[in-house]
């Protein structure tokens, strides 16, 4: 497993793990991301510079046309960027 693999993996497995004990708001968060991560998990690449770009473009685009009010657009991103920071 490379490493876009391995991030990919790393970042979903702790999505569903932090699913089990979220509250209705933190389940929203969750099920928006394991979305994008699993879209861009079946694509190629090569390192976890790679993956993070690849979410944040995924987030940006879906962010132009999904109805999403400015304060989950805010936690999406937070969550994201909590993620794919300690993500190994």
């Amino acid at each position: 497993m490379n490493p876009y693999e391995q991030q990919a993996e790393s970042i979903y497995n702790r999505l569903l793990e932090m699913e089990v004990s979220a509250d209705p708001n933190q389940l929203f968060l969750c099920s928006y991301l394991l979305g994008h991560i699993s879209l861009v998990s079946a694509e190629q690449g090569d390192n976890e510079l790679q993956f993070n770009q690849r979410v944040e473009h995924s987030l940006d685009d879906a962010f132009k046309i999904d109805k999403l009010s400015d304060d989950d657009v805010s936690d999406i991103r937070s969550l994201w960027l909590q993620l794919s920071e300690t993500a190994k």
